[in-house]
């Protein structure tokens, strides 16, 4: 909560919220106390008798009698005219003639008016009027504590002022007393703008429409509810104005949805909710269709207020101060109490339908008990995860926190996978939703991730000696040039400076207490270290990459001199020894040491590299067969575009090849290869199978390494030097396959 409202403020608000609260006081006193007791309860839609609360002597109401007058009132008179009331003037012992239809047969009643009785209190009483104080309550909180007073913040206000009037005079409105069926007539349409107001901003504005556009708006909505208390419109007119509300209000957070893709998680965050707040009321209204109203059918009223509670968390969750932890916590409990409770109600009521002896209820009430207990025990904390990863955005679990991250971390092996974690789950669990990740490296600042900063408001060079100076504390205010900046948290591994964590606006306050700051600070020191690694690994892999490229470099320099130098000399001397003097021996000798040196040069360097990678596969494909004399098969079957692929990615790709197939024919003694897949300028998608003996190890390089499998580990880090991915399936007899992917990465 901010903390600039003054209490005179406050003080200067309360006497609205006061009169709001007095006007609900004064029609629950009505409910409870004023409306006659008439010892029965009628369906105010069709007149039909509901219950019976006070069984009479001789010639008595029953269920399903259908009213046609009561004393001098018709039915007719007292639907048309919201001002006529039945039992009016009566006094306890009075007797009252009712005409009613039963069976089609008219009959005349002589009920004896009761007066206030038990039966009739309790079921007044254990209504849905009290919901009525649930929406005040929220209401008066946001007017008394809650700033600033922008659009929504009226709108919330008046929407839940409005929604108690409609819930209180809602319970009053059967008897028409004080006017109130005319009130809520009345009311709905003022509903009806409020409503489509709210929606239209919540939870961030559609569009910025004129301020004529809701003037005529609400002018309409007021002139019906006007014409409402003059008694000028049909009495059921007011229920599409509900629906409308209604219907409206869904359409508008569709829409929502559909245009706002960053509110879409508050949208059906709220959309949830509603579904959870009625859940209850839903699965008693199945069970009374089914013919079964349960004894503890009012306790679905219970969850009803969880949705003016989620309103409320959604717009104002920011300015909840230190609460916002325990609201998340509060919401994430309540919905699961309503939910448990549903489901619980729905195995509960058929059991109780049972004929069991009662001797035996004992038993199963203690059953039931330890199953609840059991089950609550064990769901909770896994639909509490759920919630707070899918809701609340807390993706890692805030209790043991720096374990888990721990975990977590060390599955990051490069910088992007560790950005990634940081970004999409570090962060948002520890509900910081501003900040910059810092790498510091000779003399020089770099940022590597950052959320809501613009460039300008990030520190430079010349800031450094200034963030470390006030590293490890809370910062209300650093300086005007960084006053995001809240907490600075240095990434040290020893001595050594190689970074910073700079965090700005965090939820629920922009608050960091101390004692988080530790834990923040321990956090920062394993992402250094990981970074540290990362940063090491990196550098190795850059200078294995050097190496790799130099020894093809060399290869390819080794290759030409062979073949421009070498063969050259030899042909020379061939041709300068003439055809006499040469024995069949020395003929021979010549051509095996010509056709070897050729087969050295196109290992080191093929040729056909030249033309492209797919010519080159296919030459090695023909070399390896001829060599075999033909007893290996190998199919080639790889789908290409005109354009061709980074030299550097290649050139890998063929070594890969060229290992991969050298392993299956010399070590797995395979029969038959099969190379299949595309190749476009921005991916790969390249499969290399083959049916020889397999094997039945580890993958990791290490493990590869100390195997001797040192073509696999090669082929391994080929794979990671062009960027791609590597999945190797094999098994002891059942032959190796090889899939190598590679996407190119998008400059954005």
């Amino acid at each position: 909560m901010q903390k600039n409202v003054s209490p005179r403020w406050q003080l200067n608000e309360l006497p609205f919220s006061a009169s709001v609260l007095f006007i609900l006081v004064w029609f629950t006193y009505g409910i409870l106390f004023k409306a006659p007791y008439s010892g029965f309860i009628f369906n105010n839609s069709n007149a039909r008798v509901v219950e019976i609360y006070t069984p009479q002597q001789g010639p008595s109401l029953q269920p399903d009698d259908v009213l046609i007058q009561i004393g001098p009132v018709a039915w007719t008179e007292y639907k048309s005219d919201a001002r006529q009331e039945f039992f009016k003037g009566n006094k306890d012992g009075d007797i009252v003639d009712i005409i009613i239809t039963r069976n089609d047969t008219e009959m005349t009643i002589p009920w004896k008016f009761p007066g206030f009785n038990r039966q009739e209190f309790n079921s007044r009483f254990y209504n849905i009027w009290g919901l009525a104080y649930i929406f005040w309550f929220f209401g008066s909180v946001v007017q008394l504590l809650i700033r600033p007073k922008d659009e929504r913040w009226w709108l919330f206000i008046t929407a839940n002022y409005l929604t108690g009037f409609w819930l209180i005079l809602g319970s009053l409105s059967a008897w028409h007393l004080w006017e109130s069926s005319i009130l809520l007539h009345a009311v709905t349409w003022l509903l009806l703008p409020v409503y489509l107001h709210l929606h239209w901003v919540f939870p961030r504005s559609l569009k910025q429409l004129p301020k004529a556009a809701w003037i005529l708006t609400y002018a309409i909505g007021s002139a019906f509810a006007i014409a409402e208390i003059a008694q000028l419109l049909p009495r059921t007119w007011y229920a599409l104005a509900f629906v409308l509300a209604l219907l409206g209000s869904i359409i508008l957070e569709a829409i929502h949805f559909i245009r706002q893709a960053d509110q879409r998680r508050e949208v059906i965050f709220l959309a949830i909710s509603i579904l959870i707040a009625f859940a209850p009321s839903i699965g008693v209204g199945l069970l009374v269709l089914n013919g079964t109203t349960p004894y503890l059918a009012p306790a679905a009223l219970l969850a009803l207020p969880f949705m003016p509670l989620i309103y409320f968390y959604v717009i104002y969750r920011r300015q909840l101060g230190g609460l916002e932890l325990r609201v998340n916590r509060f919401i994430t409990l309540y919905a699961f109490l309503i939910l448990f409770g549903t489901i619980l109600l729905t195995f509960i009521v058929p059991i109780t339908n049972l004929n069991i002896e009662p001797q035996n209820w004992i038993f199963l009430v203690i059953l039931l008990m330890m199953l609840t207990a059991f089950l609550v025990i064990t769901s909770f904390p896994t639909f509490q995860a759920f919630v707070e990863k899918r809701f609340f955005g807390i993706k890692l679990p805030y209790q043991n926190f720096q374990e888990t991250y721990s975990s977590r971390i060390n599955l990051s092996t490069s910088i992007s996978d560790l950005l990634q974690l940081l970004n999409d789950e570090v962060f948002p669990s520890l509900l910081v939703r501003q900040f910059a990740f810092m790498q510091f490296a000779n003399g020089h600042l770099t940022t590597l991730l950052s959320r809501d900063i613009s460039k300008e408001k990030l520190p430079g060079n010349s800031d450094v000696d200034k963030l470390l100076s006030q590293t490890g504390i809370y910062l209300p205010n650093i300086s005007p040039s960084y006053d995001w900046i809240r907490l600075i948290l240095p990434l040290k591994v020893g001595d050594s400076l190689i970074g910073f964590w700079l965090l700005g606006r965090r939820d629920p306050d922009d608050s960091y207490p101390q004692t988080e700051i530790l834990i923040l600070q321990s956090i920062a020191n394993q992402t250094a270290i990981a970074l540290s690694n990362i940063l090491y690994a990196e550098q190795l892999r850059k200078m294995y990459q050097s190496d790799i490229e130099r020894y093809e470099k060399e290869r390819t320099h080794l290759a030409r001199e062979l073949h421009d130098s070498v063969l050259n000399e030899l042909a020379a001397l061939r041709t300068s020894l003439g055809e006499i003097s040469v024995s069949l021996k020395f003929q021979a000798s010549y051509e095996e040491v010509t056709h070897r040196l050729r087969e050295i040069v196109s290992d080191l360097r093929p040729p056909m590299l030249m033309y492209g990678l797919i010519p080159a596969i296919n030459e090695l494909a023909d070399n390896l067969m001829d060599r075999s004399s033909d007893k290996i098969k190998i199919n080639v079957d790889i789908q290409t575009s005109q354009e061709r692929l980074p030299e550097n990615i290649e050139q890998h790709l063929f070594r890969i090849v060229q290992e991969a197939c050298e392993n299956a024919i010399r070590h797995a003694k395979a029969k038959n290869i099969a190379l299949f897949g595309a190749l476009t300028p921005h991916s790969i998608n390249l499969t290399i199978e083959d049916d020889g003996t397999g094997f039945d190890t580890q993958l990791e390089l290490s493990s590869l390494i100390a195997n001797n499998h040192f073509g696999l580990a090669g082929m391994i880090e080929r794979v990671r030097l062009i960027g791609a991915d590597i999945n190797i399936h094999s098994s002891t007899g059942g032959g190796t396959s090889i899939h190598i992917t590679w996407k190119e990465k998008s400059n954005s």
